[in-house]
């Protein structure tokens, strides 16, 4: 058998967040930020997480100026990743022009263990970095929002697969990428040129890199 890039569906979701996106980010630094008590979690407080996570992701999928791409490995999703072609307007455009999917129209919630107030600081802060590097880079860039590779599949050059159609994109565009990457996975982008280009305060594992 051999990897596989293809599109994702909204039938896809679930599978996405429970054999890739919610394995690989057990130890994500931002995860730990957002749930201080993972290591205390009951059964209810995961899958509650969880279930939050899929919708989430189905949100993002009823989103057009979302790109999705998985690899799949046989029947099985291995990864994905999320791209967006973002410019310095593009979110108070949706606000005005979007109109709510049926999803958005249900009442928001938060799993029980998620710290609200500290998810809203960091998400500031990594807004307020990514504004800075639109401002500075013509104002449109590809974005690299999401990549997630399952745990027993990393290091089989599955994110490379995810990374390079971002990058490939970007090089039709003729424009740069950006992530906000955590240091251990610096080494994935450094494969492709990226570069650091900022840090956001407060937060030292976030790096800001540019292609």
């Amino acid at each position: 058998m051999h990897y596989q890039l293809s599109d994702v569906s909204i039938n896809d979701a679930e599978a996405l967040v429970r054999q890739c996106q919610f394995p690989a980010m057990r130890q994500d630094p931002l995860r730990k930020i957002m749930f201080p008590n993972l290591d205390s979690e009951t059964y209810g407080e995961t899958e509650e997480e969880i279930v939050w996570t899929i919708e989430g992701l189905q949100e993002s999928l009823q989103n057009k100026s979302c790109h999705f791409r998985q690899v799949t490995y046989g029947s099985n999703c291995v990864g994905f990743a999320i791209w967006t072609r973002a410019s310095s307007g593009d979110g108070a455009t949706r606000r005005q022009k979007s109109k709510p999917t049926p999803l958005e129209k249900h009442e928001s919630w938060n799993p029980a263990g998620l710290d609200v107030e500290a998810w809203n600081q960091v998400s500031m802060r990594l807004r307020e970095e990514r504004q800075r590097v639109l401002l500075l880079d013509q104002q449109k860039i590809w974005r690299l929002n999401t990549i997630s590779v399952a745990p027993e599949h990393q290091g089989n050059g599955v994110g490379s697969m995810l990374v390079r159609w971002g990058c490939d994109m970007a090089d039709k565009d003729v424009l740069n990428c950006f992530v906000v990457a955590s240091p251990g996975g610096l080494a994935l982008y450094d494969k492709f040129d990226f570069k650091v280009i900022g840090e956001v305060d407060g937060v030292c594992w976030i790096a800001v890199v540019d292609y």
